[in-house]
């Protein structure tokens, strides 16, 4: 249903949509900006991502560190089943209440090497194991080692950030044009979705959507089943209408309607490409996954599964996004 050129086959999108003035566009820069508070985040997560353990720190524990502990619970002076680790270890992040109660607070502030005893009350609807609903238990605990992040720092790019940067300072940088841009590119998308005029949506290709969505649907439902029963033995639903919401027939009618944004996205970048007497072609494509890390041969093995149109398609979409980018104005 698409050329090789991305565009569905056959329909003039400009004929379905009506497109806002792109070209004379100005973009709130408030509503774009990548702070550098949210960029201080991202490397504060980024670098946490490489935290090791440690088992000779002087740190004490803070809400937020991940640490390994043994414990053993018991209830009246009574060990009880699942309370205890057994001395294999166990990794815990303070503070995301994996743990009941108040058993990950009162670690807070120990260090390694340090056995605690914490006093904690299961919930009064503890699923987990009904029979310990609402009990008070004590356990014994030992912190075995404490998560260090590393330093974010001139060496730690070099050694795992090397495709994006050699400095610290340079993948800052990177950050802060790679997420500009893609907050751009979300303002836009979102003012393209909400100021464009669709009249009518091509039926075919409508139908086509219908149908890779319903097999979408299906595919998401089977994996939460093999899932659900690899692990607990039962599936997560009784049958797709289950997983819907809906009945077979209730969701089937709904398909149409359900996948109208998708086919608006669509007609709206081939619009505007219309609009412009622009066409992508194979090389452009390729030159631009190569310059993303992908390659020529990625490429192939993509066009062979999926078809060079679906392909070209995402093309569409890119190159009509960065024509309005050149067009816009930010302030």
């Amino acid at each position: 249903l698409l050329d090789e050129n991305g565009f569905i086959e056959g329909v003039t999108a400009s004929s379905y949509v009506t497109l806002p003035d792109y070209q004379n566009l100005t973009i709130p820069a408030e509503e774009v900006e990548y702070t550098d508070e949210e960029l201080e985040e991202d490397i504060a997560e980024l670098v946490e991502g490489y935290a090791a353990e440690n088992t000779t720190t002087d740190k004490a524990i803070e809400d937020g560190d991940m640490v390994n502990i043994d414990f053993v619970g018991s209830i009246d002076g009574v060990e009880f089943e699942g309370g205890s680790t057994e001395g294999e270890g166990y990794d815990l992040v303070i503070g995301s209440g994996t743990m009941i109660g108040t058993f990950e607070e009162q670690l807070i502030g120990h260090q390694i090497g340090d056995e605690v005893i914490i006093q904690a009350s299961f919930p009064d609807d503890y699923e987990v194991n009904p029979s310990l609903a609402g009990e008070d238990a004590a356990f014994r605990v030992t912190v075995n080692s404490i998560y260090i992040a590393p330093e974010f720092d001139d060496t730690f790019v070099t050694e795992y950030l090397s495709d994006y940067a050699s400095t610290a300072e340079e993948y800052r940088e990177y950050l802060r044009e790679e997420n500009y841009d893609n907050n751009l590119t979300e303002w836009i998308n979102t003012y393209l979705a909400e100021n464009t005029t669709v009249s009518a949506y091509p039926e075919e290709y409508l139908d086509h959507i219908v149908s890779i969505q319903k097999y979408e649907d299906e595919t998401a439902y089977e994996y939460m089943n093999e899932l659900y029963q690899s692990y607990y033995g039962v599936p997560a639903y009784s049958s797709f209408s289950e997983y819907t919401g809906m009945s077979d027939i209730d969701y089937d009618e709904s398909l149409p309607t359900l996948v109208q944004d998708r086919v608006a996205e669509v007609l709206i970048y081939q619009a505007i490409l219309e609009q412009e007497g622009v066409t992508v072609t194979e090389d452009e494509f390729v030159a631009y996954l190569e310059e993303n890390g992908s390659s020529r041969e990625e490429y192939e093995s993509d066009v062979e599964n999926f078809g060079q149109g679906y392909m070209m398609q995402q093309m569409v979409s890119i190159r009509a996004i960065e024509m309005i980018k050149g067009y816009a104005t930010v302030e």
